[in-house]
């Protein structure tokens, strides 16, 4: 009997913990010569340098929408402008308030890393960040081809002419331990 309700206690703690901290699957980050991850860039001042969007979907069937939005550090650039790579979009709102990107097309595994949009700058020589922001409305939110909502991780920001600031993509934050630890917890 004791057994039994060890058992189910484990159970009940396991699946509870597992729902409290999902595994993140989707990354979003800051790329400035995609596909190689470079998270920094130290351009000359007064020189122009493009931001791009990453976004890499590991499960699920791919994705059609993502909401997110952008932060510049003030007097780090001047004359930025946003523009959409995705195949047929449709945008909802500014980058730097909260943005919806959606495509008419479904951004398959296979297509990925995928840029789904670039930042253009100039640099001011004021080193700083771009960073990915929560959308107010939809934080986080990627739609997968199936319709169906999953949260988004940030994987690293941009750092110009400094290192960049870490994401939030630190894995699952659940303590791995073993099984006969678990048990010895109800001894």
């Amino acid at each position: 009997m004791r057994t039994v309700i060890v058992s189910i206690l484990i159970v009940v703690v396991g699946v509870g913990t597992a729902l409290a901290n999902p595994i993140i699957a989707d990354q979003i980050y800051i790329d400035f010569e995609p596909p190689y991850r470079e998270y920094r860039i130290d351009p000359e001042p007064y020189t122009p340098f493009d931001a791009y969007i990453v976004v890499e979907s590991f499960f699920g069937p791919g994705f059609t929408a993502i909401s997110f939005g952008l932060a510049v550090t003030p007097g780090m650039s001047s004359a930025t402008s946003f523009e959409i790579l995705l195949p047929g979009y449709v945008v909802v709102g500014e980058y730097e308030t909260g943005i919806t990107l959606t495509s008419t097309e479904c951004i398959t595994p296979d297509m990925q890393p995928m840029a789904i949009a670039v930042l253009h700058c100039l640099y001011q020589g004021t080193p700083g960040n771009i960073e990915i922001i929560a959308h107010p409305e939809f934080p986080n939110w990627i739609v997968y081809c199936d319709d169906s909502v999953e949260i988004f991780c940030v994987l690293s920001h941009g750092g110009v002419g400094k290192q960049p600031l870490a994401g939030d993509c630190e894995g699952n934050p659940v303590e791995s331990v073993s099984w006969g630890a678990l048990k010895a917890l109800y001894r």
